[in-house]
């Protein structure tokens, strides 16, 4: 029997070794699918049953949650919540939100960070205050962040192309319609000390009835915000006066026409809801290329032009980056806002 020449005994040992190395990768593929799809499965089934056990509870025959049409799915790599609308109402405190469709989703790995989304209006009210808000816009978006045993610990929302209508019968009249090309909010625990609570509110093309267009951000912290906040749903404010009061580093910029305003201080609020403290307020101009581009802006967008310009010039020179202004000191005393000896209005009290 004729013997084969090395090579080819080579080249037929190297075939079936590559043979054995794709069956094995085939096989151990083949594993790996099936230990996630394993997973994916009880991390759906026991997500299913939260959610049907989350459904059908109720608090003094009131459901706290309706989803219409409830699916479940997501696979392979998250789980995803889809209701037709929905209908979530906190009986602690009385809040009643109302929308739909809305998707709610999280990845398999990552079971305390949940996403919300949804396109259609969304209605937030507070029956026993007279609080009502309608929300519209291309997209709306939340973020969650659950963390054991305190529930709901980090909060972010999200509107694009937004219209927010609001209404208070506590301060006797409707606030207005309010409108941007976006807005966002964040709320997250203060990491030095968990009792105060970060907040972060951001705007583009920010319009508020009378107040000329804006864009802008502000931060501070309300001191044991978060405390008030997990012992009283009902009346958050109301607690965190009695316990605090106190708005701390208070940092913030807006654009308003012409001007950048940058401010900063602390606010303590008595427990009437009053205001008092002091704020460093920066008034800043544009470079003459910029000045000249905005000089032609519409009193929508340039209204405050000279009432800005006039509360500058009772402040100290300052240059700030590439802006030049002023410094104004901006004290306010029980509500009353002024600027030296300046009124400029009273503050509402804080409910």
């Amino acid at each position: 029997m004729p013997q084969q020449p090395p090579e080819q005994t080579n080249q037929i040992k190297q075939k079936k070794g590559a043979k054995r190395l794709l069956w094995g990768g085939a096989i151990i593929l083949v594993l790996i699918a099936a230990g996630w799809s394993g997973f994916w499965y009880y991390g759906y089934t026991t997500t299913q049953a939260l959610v049907d056990r989350f459904v059908a509870r109720e608090v003094n025959g009131q459901k706290i949650l309706t989803c219409q049409d409830q699916a479940l799915g997501g696979y392979p790599v998250r789980l995803a919540l889809d209701c037709s609308s929905y209908a979530v109402v906190d009986p602690a405190s009385g809040w009643q939100v109302t929308g739909g469709p809305l998707q709610v989703y999280w990845q398999i790995h990552e079971p305390g960070q949940a996403s919300i989304k949804t396109h259609a209006p969304m209605h937030i009210e507070q029956p026993a205050f007279g609080q009502s808000y309608d929300i519209t816009g291309s997209l709306i978006q939340s973020s969650v962040l659950l963390t054991p045993p305190n529930g709901i610990r980090a909060v972010s929302f999200k509107a694009e192309d937004a219209t927010l209508a609001a209404n208070n019968a506590a301060l006797g009249q409707p606030v207005g319609t309010i409108k941007a090309d976006s807005l966002e909010f964040n709320a997250s625990p203060r990491q030095q000390a968990t009792g105060d609570l970060d907040l972060t509110f951001k705007a583009s093309e920010l319009s508020i009835d009378r107040i000329p267009v804006l864009n802008g951000e502000m931060t501070f912290t309300a001191k044991d915000g978060l405390h008030a906040l997990m012992q009283d749903r009902r009346d958050p404010a109301g607690l965190w006066l009695r316990q605090s009061g106190k708005i701390e580093n208070i940092d913030g910029w807006l654009e308003i026409g012409q001007k950048t305003l940058k401010l900063k201080g602390d606010i303590t609020f008595n427990q009437a809801g009053l205001a008092n403290g002091t704020l460093k307020l920066r008034i800043l101009n544009p470079n003459l290329e910029t000045a000249k581009v905005k000089s032609t802006l519409s009193a929508e967008r340039d209204g405050f032009n000279g009432p800005l310009t006039g509360l500058q010039l009772m402040g100290k020179p300052v240059r700030d980056g590439d802006l030049v202004g002023s410094e104004v000191k901006i004290t306010l005393v029980n509500g009353a806002i002024k600027a030296g000896f300046l009124p400029l209005g009273t503050l509402p009290a804080l409910r």
